[in-house]
């Protein structure tokens, strides 16, 4: 740069990016090869990995405990319908809408924690996964057994969205607010009081043979998608 030009734009010596000065080296065709001084993300050096670089734009590491332990309460639920379907699968229990409605309740609770794991994961923080306790019982006995303890299941579920909601709101997170409240908390007011409502129709019904029969019957034909019908599926298989 001359003289006049360095009096005219002092400034673009600022702006102008440093030269990358090379070096020779042998090149398997001319013997030579020119690399660079500077070290950069192509120079084939070998780079720490995972690079433990995570942008966590207002994530708390408080709200990142919160959606981890709903993670757990999500699998906790899981497994325990899990549980239930194959209990009422088993040729000595041949309940088929029981068996269909609570594989259709743990796909759902699976497909939560997937999806609180992506956002965990989406927000630049961790995912930090917890043993999966058994049920307490494997043995339901009746459907009303089941449905009882899978209210307790859908409270507790709805409990930690409301605390990790909570803790999103103190520390002014509305992505993560927006994503309990919006995607999770009108649906698990509606699951608790669905199954209130099997609770007392059971408790009405008794655990004969027939009212068995005709309430498992109504389950499959009203509270089951097609996807998870037993007996559509394997009808379609057969």
């Amino acid at each position: 740069m001359s003289i006049i030009q360095k009096i005219l734009f002092p400034k673009l010596l600022t702006v102008i990016p440093k030269r990358t000065y090379y070096i020779k080296d042998r090149n398997e065709s001319n013997g030579e090869i020119y690399s660079s001084k500077i070290p950069n993300d192509c120079d084939g050096q070998i780079q720490k990995w995972p690079s433990e670089k995570r942008l966590q734009f207002n994530f708390h590491p408080e709200t990142e405990t919160a959606f981890n332990q709903q993670i757990g309460t999500e699998f906790k639920a899981f497994y325990n319908y899990l549980s239930m379907a194959a209990f009422f699968g088993r040729a000595d229990v041949a309940m088929p809408g029981c068996q269909s409605f609570f594989t259709q309740m743990y796909m759902e609770e699976f497909e939560h924690a997937l999806q609180f794991l992506s956002y965990v994961n989406m927000r630049g923080g961790s995912v930090n996964l917890f043993g999966i306790p058994p049920p307490n019982v494997q043995n339901w006995n009746c459907p009303l057994y089941a449905f009882k303890e899978a209210l307790k299941l859908e409270i507790a579920v709805t409990n930690k969205l409301v605390t990790a909601n909570e803790t999103a709101e103190r520390h002014k997170d509305l992505s993560a607010s927006d994503f309990i409240v919006t995607g999770y908390l009108e649906n698990q007011m509606k699951s608790v009081n669905e199954f209130e409502k099997f609770i007392t129709v059971l408790s009405g019904i008794g655990d004969k043979t027939l009212s068995r029969f005709m309430f498992d019957k109504d389950l499959l034909d009203n509270y089951v998608l097609s996807k998870f019908n037993v007996l559509q599926n394997k009808n379609k298989d057969n």
